[in-house]
């Protein structure tokens, strides 16, 4: 996790590695302006010396490149524009280290040609992208204040929540309005159990009465039964 945040709690700026790439692309922004701009610019700019013609066509190839390479400051992170003029700044002086390692007749022809095509673009993208940034720095000085990895989940997460609710109040606008669905009404409750019958009603069915009398009465029934066979024995 230390690749990624630092000890502030902070996301790493991946910084260096924008700045590397806007140094690349000036770099062919250059290029491509050189090989477009070389030919109608010799056929229609011409001073007095040749050294004056080049500077003139090379310091009119620089302020073009600049122009573009300065839409970079369209980018959120502001210094992405100026780190990039750095980073060509740096290009620049190795391509010096590259030639001066060169031997004598290889480096008096490179020498020239990498100041005629090299210089003019460094100096002025980097003082016309430094004094832009400086401008926007002085206006807003909280251009690049870099917020906490916590703070930078919970503006995610609030846009996400934003984007849900935005997404299901649009489908419940789509959705066609359904009638109200009529109140269900309670179920009734369960009917009372009849009650178990008592154990003389289930011996003498229920026209006994189920109580106590109708007991005794059976058993007087019973008695009066058994006398009779007695006097019939006699």
């Amino acid at each position: 996790m230390s690749f990624f945040v630092d000890r502030w709690n902070r996301r790493k700026s991946p910084i260096a590695l924008a700045a590397f790439g806007a140094a690349v692309l000036d770099v062919l922004v250059f290029g491509v302006l050189y090989a477009i701009l070389a030919e109608p610019l010799y056929r229609t700019v011409s001073l007095g010396s040749a050294a004056a013609t080049n500077a003139a066509h090379s310091l009119i190839v620089a302020i073009a490149g600049t122009a573009v390479c300065c839409l970079l400051f369209l980018l959120r992170d502001k210094r992405v524009a100026p780190y990039g003029f750095g980073g060509l700044a740096v290009v620049l002086a190795m391509f010096y280290a590259a030639a001066l390692m060169l031997e004598r007749e290889a480096r008096s022809a490179m020498l020239p040609i990498i100041s005629l095509y090299g210089i003019a673009p460094v100096l002025v993208g980097n003082a016309v992208t430094w004094t832009i940034y400086r401008k926007l720095k002085r206006k807003n000085p909280a251009l690049n204040d870099r917020k906490t990895l916590r703070q930078e989940l919970n503006e995610a997460i609030e846009r996400e929540t934003a984007k849900e609710a935005a997404r299901q109040a649009k489908r419940q606008a789509k959705e066609p309005q359904r009638p109200a669905s009529p109140p269900v009404a309670p179920p009734a409750p369960p009917a009372a159990q009849e009650a178990a019958p008592s154990p003389e009603e289930a011996l003498f069915g229920p026209e006994s009465g189920g109580g106590p009398a109708a007991f005794r009465s059976a058993q007087e029934e019973a008695m009066l039964f058994y006398e009779d066979d007695e006097e019939n024995d006699d």
